[in-house]
């Protein structure tokens, strides 16, 4: 809540239409340079909505937060961007906002508030949010504004972030700018309920419809919203009934609309309508108008002159920023290293867990835990039983059944300088939230050229081997580790539980912490003393000189019970525990290999482009001619795991098919 209510006065009205006539003029030249083929990509206008963004920055201060959607620009500069940087990143020049990184759709200007373009349709709504429950939490006065189109509104996003913003009154206004149309779909063909603004009753928030074309009233209603979020009233939702002038992007020539219709709406043009009022009402003379049109178009000329002399951008610089941190190889390892008697308590894996949290909340008030049923029942699995009464429900927060909102306000309360710990129920469950995960969380510093990082940690159980059926027990960790930007975690001993995730609460990346449901219970030696095991190192948990079994999770206690099968008939297996997917230890598990001349990975997730396939390929590059056997993989059945005991065996693995496969890439060596 801001320190004062008292808000900053409105800029003068010709300082209004400057910054309407900026985005007209901006969006004009751009179209031109889009259609002669002179920008990559696409290209979204605004022309038509300037009232909008104008009307809606006015009343804002520098410290306060907008997030945008894929029609971004006019945002961006109502809200101070720079014409030529702005301009730059539109021809990927480095130069750009986002270094070229991130083109019409994708840019940030975190200096002045600008959190960032997106092209995701109703995925910034959710970060939005999240940045507005940042101030919240951190004390912070200045208020966040979501904008989004038509189309966004009919998105699940929009319903969980309203949702979730009414709950705890977030100090965030929604904005949603109504041209009409989603692409070339009319909105009222595909939008239930008298108006978007009407959905803010079932939320029971401020809503209203305002005139999107009219600067006055939305500076009004957007000044007045600003008053109720900062009292903590509750958030806002406006929706600004507006018209895109043009297509909705740059091969869309319109061809579906009603002309007579094009014309009646442009016939209310917001710039016009503006200028015209001017001149009537505040007795401004045509010939000062016509000087800042003159001024515009000299700045937008020298931004285009100096933008088509800028050097294409260093290939190389491709290659720079997928990570906030990269990984330090140079730091030691202290899991390597075996516990001293005294030195160690032996606990269970859940417990290890909670200690890490417990260690990061205690050093940090920042740090929260967030998700479905976390508080009073303790999670699912009861990781954080008993931490409710020690933090508190501002910090053991109970969220609404909505993974992508659980995901995409962690991913904006981590951009807003708060450490938020998600927690997905299933690991199933985050198929509902990998949008906010794969196209937000683990892009936005690479996209927005390092201005923002998104450190969160978002913990999740998975496996099966407990008859919970086909949307309860999937090891989905090799579907995540495809995607650059994202680290994700999969510890097999309680000390590793402990120390990775201490690891990643210290990380300025996204980390998904993927817990075995298998594992909660199984005990093991913790270090009395705290201790961080860097990311991206695979541990030798049982020296063999036979074979190499690889594994990850679960399927290290099971890789470890074949290798006691196998020193039973003078088999001895090497047995290597990933503990990291992203970044993937290559390294070790292929000098395991050389040394041993064989190698079988085993994985809980389906055989089809799991992870074992991606050693599989690296071990043939690194290692191809120390293998004196075929790389062989255990994995899941390319089938749904079933809920009988029996069919769940039959698809998942086992101690018994770990030692067939060793036994078959054995074979060859006779």
């Amino acid at each position: 809540m801001r320190k004062t209510l008292v808000l900053p006065p409105l800029p003068p009205p010709l300082a209004l239409y400057e910054r309407m006539a900026t985005i007209r003029a901006f969006e004009s030249t751009m179209e031109v340079e889009s259609k002669a083929g002179r920008l990559p990509g696409t290209f979204h206008s605004s022309v038509g909505q300037e009232a909008v963004a104008v009307g809606a920055c006015a009343s804002l201060t520098d410290g306060d937060q907008i997030v945008s959607n894929h029609r971004g620009h006019g945002h961006f500069l109502a809200k101070g961007g720079d014409v030529y940087r702005v301009m730059a990143e539109l021809y990927g020049r480095a130069d750009g906002y986002s270094g070229g990184r991130g083109g019409t759709q994708h840019m940030a200007g975190a200096s002045i508030g600008f959190m960032g373009s997106n092209g995701i349709t109703g995925g910034g709504i959710p970060v939005a949010t999240g940045l507005g429950l940042a101030a919240r939490r951190l004390g912070k006065d200045n208020v966040v504004v979501s904008f989004f189109g038509d189309g966004a509104a009919n998105q699940g996003t929009f319903h969980e972030a309203l949702n979730m913003a009414a709950v705890w009154k977030l100090p965030v206004i929604f904005i949603c700018e109504n041209n009409g149309w989603g692409m070339s779909t009319p909105t009222s063909e595909v939008t239930a309920g008298p108006s978007i603004a009407h959905r803010g009753e079932a939320y029971g928030i401020l809503y209203k419809s305002i005139n999107g074309n009219d600067l006055d009233a939305v500076a009004d209603q957007v000044r007045a919203a600003i008053q109720m979020v900062q009292t903590g009233v509750a958030p806002v939702l406006l929706e600004a009934v507006t018209w895109r002038q043009r297509g909705h992007s740059r091969s869309d020539g319109c061809e579906y609309r009603d002309r007579s219709q094009e014309a009646e709406w442009n016939a209310r043009d917001p710039l016009a309508l503006y200028r015209a009022r001017l001149i009537a009402q505040e007795n401004i003379a045509v010939a000062k108008l016509d000087e800042i049109d003159r001024k515009v178009e000299a700045t937008m000329q020298a931004a285009l002159k100096r933008c088509q002399a800028l050097p294409p951008v260093e290939p190389r610089s491709a290659f720079e920023k997928v990570f906030a941190t990269p990984q330090d190889l140079k730091t030691p390892d202290p899991s390597q290293q075996p516990l001293a008697d005294g030195a160690f308590e032996v606990k269970p894996y859940w417990q290890a867990i909670q200690e890490a949290l417990r260690e990061a909340m205690d050093r940090d008030q920042r740090y929260f835990i967030f998700g479905e049923d976390v508080a009073e029942y303790g999670g699912c699995f009861k990781v954080t039983r008993g931490m409710l009464a020690d933090y508190g429900k501002e910090r053991i927060v109970n969220t609404p059944v909505s993974e992508a909102g659980i995901a995409g306000l962690c991913v904006g309360a981590a951009m807003g300088g708060a450490r938020p710990v998600g927690e997905f129920m299933f690991m199933d469950f985050i198929l509902l939230a990998l949008d906010q995960l794969l196209n937000h969380a683990a892009k936005f510093h690479y996209i927005y050229d390092g201005q923002v990082k998104a450190p969160l940690v978002m913990r999740t159980p998975m496996g099966g081997y407990r008859g919970y059926g086909a949307t309860h027990s999937q090891c989905l960790d090799a579907l995540l580790m495809h995607m650059p930007g994202l680290r994700v975690v999969t510890p097999w001993s309680p000390r590793d539980a402990k120390g990775l995730l201490a690891t990643c609460l210290e990380e300025e990346n996204p980390v998904v912490f993927v817990e075995h449901k298998a594992l909660y219970g199984a005990q093991g030696p913790v270090p009395k003393q705290s201790e961080r095991i860097p990311l991206g190192r695979a541990k030798i948990v049982r020296a063999g000189k036979d074979l190499t079994l690889c594994a990850n999770s679960y399927m290290v206690s099971m890789a470890l019970q074949a290798a006691e099968t196998l020193a039973k008939e003078s088999i001895e297996a090497e047995v290597v525990d990933l503990r990291c997917l992203a970044p993937l230890d290559r390294e070790t598990v292929a000098k395991s290999a050389a040394r041993t001349g064989a190698l079988v990975t085993v994985e809980e997730s389906h055989y089809t482009g799991g992870w074992g396939a991606e050693i599989a390929a690296s071990v043939q590059e690194l290692a191809f001619g120390y293998l004196d056997a075929p790389i062989l993989r255990v994995a899941a059945a390319d089938v749904p795991i079933a809920s009988a005991p029996e069919m769940e065996r039959a698809i998942l693995p086992s101690a018994d098919k770990i030692v067939a496969a060793a036994k078959k890439a054995l074979e060859s060596r006779s």
